[in-house]
């Protein structure tokens, strides 16, 4: 009988032990081909582990019950505030290129859509009504916020203060990109090229083809757009611009599904479908928000590869690591007040330590419920010490987070434990202040990698 430890390997943990090296970053002696066909596995592997566990659609779930709520309210807003930059006329033909997934019914859809808009006077209602407009309009923006940060590892949404202004601009900028595209492509086809190609044999064809491009990109930089500015977080506009081509390639691909299921159709299941219609907008929905999400996942894992392999779980630190973390990231905060330089937030500090974001929250919740920093009213916020710095001792914030108790937290029961584990913790902390006691977080100059 052979070894456990010489035994053969079945071929399930082969496959595994292969996924395992797969997910490994890109060696430097990895040409750069190889390194981006790696990345871009490692990245869909995150996407369809994170789709196959259920959470990004269970949020897009929830997101058409709250579009179906706010979305004529929503179109009626910005129809009015479109309508004072004398855009609105472009309303109608960026919803039929939204909807183009639904097929023939996409026109149906639209010219509904567009009459009820129509009549709802955003300029006469009265100021309760443009109240729940209002309300129900930044309710849906901040559900989406609370999604897109949810993907991002964000646990903090934007502050009243600037979120009405913020999904405001949101709601101005996306629709004008969109829009744009539909401008450079209607001018393409009717105006500048037009004269000059229609003499040539394959002009039709390259008019086509430009028009298409203009469209595919700006609907892009849209997506784009609103995969940089939602999550309550710096996204660099690289991951985001890659996700909103993802995101682009996906809806064309969705759009060419749906046209293909109603063209197959005979006429009787036409006459069954359109009863289907407003089911069928509910799954439309549905699979937009997916692909908005997923296109968000494509960005998140692009800007933070070393989240691959973990993905969202909440990663387990040993208690050396738990204690190394909480006081490296008082010892930055220290440093920077010291410098005089612009203090630390929560993602510049996930960034500089290499730390999940999840665990710097619960760090800085720590050192806040303690007393030990203090958020600043910035968005988002900074960290500053409270005391004095020059007199910090690591020894006291320590003890102080080996016995610390968050708030609201119901009291368990008292710990039993044998005198002689009691009288190690005390005599290890006894030790600790008598031979490290002294030691400060400014003892010596340490220089930020």
């Amino acid at each position: 009988m052979n070894d456990a430890g010489n035994r053969p390997l079945s071929r399930t943990e082969r496959l595994k032990a292969l996924l395992d090296h797969l997910l490994l970053p890109p060696g430097r002696e990895d040409s750069r081909m190889r390194a981006i066909g790696l990345r871009a596995f490692q990245v869909a592997y995150a996407v369809i582990r994170d789709l196959a566990q259920g959470e990004l659609s269970l949020r897009a779930m929830s997101l058409v019950y709250y579009t179906v709520i706010a979305f004529i309210p929503l179109l009626a807003l910005t129809f009015s505030v479109l309508k004072g930059l004398g855009a609105h006329n472009a309303m109608e033909p960026a919803l039929l290129n939204l909807l183009a997934p639904l097929g023939d019914r996409a026109e149906e859809v639209t010219r509904n859509i567009i009459t009820f808009v129509g009549n709802v006077r955003v300029d006469v209602l009265g100021f309760v009504s443009l109240g729940v407009l209002l309300y129900t309009v930044l309710t849906m923006m901040q559900k989406i916020e609370t999604a897109f940060n949810f993907i991002w590892c964000v646990s903090e949404g934007r502050k009243l203060a600037t979120r009405v202004s913020d999904y405001l601009f949101a709601l101005i900028v996306s629709p004008l990109l969109i829009f744009v595209s539909i401008g450079i492509s209607s001018y393409i086809n009717t105006n500048f090229f037009a004269r000059y190609l229609e003499t040539l044999s394959f002009g039709g064809s390259l008019l086509q083809i430009i028009g298409t491009l203009f469209a595919f990109l700006f609907m892009s930089l849209a997506f784009a757009f609103a995969y940089r500015f939602i999550p309550n977080t710096r996204v660099r506009f690289g991951p985001a611009l890659i996700g909103g081509l993802m995101t682009t390639i996906i809806w064309k691909a969705m759009g060419v599904f749906f046209k293909s299921v109603f063209a197959n159709s005979n006429s009787n299941e036409v006459i069954y479908l359109a009863f289907f219609t407003i089911i069928l907008v509910m799954i439309f929905i549905y699979l937009g928000w997916l692909v908005l999400l997923t296109g968000s996942s494509i960005a998140y894992y692009l800007q933070n590869p070393a989240r691959i392999r973990l993905g969202r779980q909440r990663p387990r630190l040993s208690l050396a690591e738990q204690e190394a973390s909480i006081l490296s990231v008082a010892c930055l905060i220290i440093e920077r007040f010291q410098r005089q330089q612009a203090p630390w937030n929560a993602n510049e500090l996930a960034e500089r330590l290499r730390l999940n974001p999840i665990i710097i929250d619960d760090i800085l919740d720590m050192l806040t419920g303690i007393g030990f920093v203090v958020r600043t009213d910035q968005d988002p916020p900074a960290f500053l010490p409270t005391g004095s710095v020059d007199d910090a001792r690591i020894e006291s914030l320590w003890v102080q987070v080996r016995h610390y108790v968050p708030q609201g937290v119901l009291p368990g029961e008292r710990l039993r434990s044998t005198a002689t584990v009691n009288d190690y913790l005390k005599k290890l902390e006894q030790e600790t202040a008598r031979q490290l006691g002294e030691m400060r977080f400014n003892s010596s100059e340490q220089k930020e990698d």
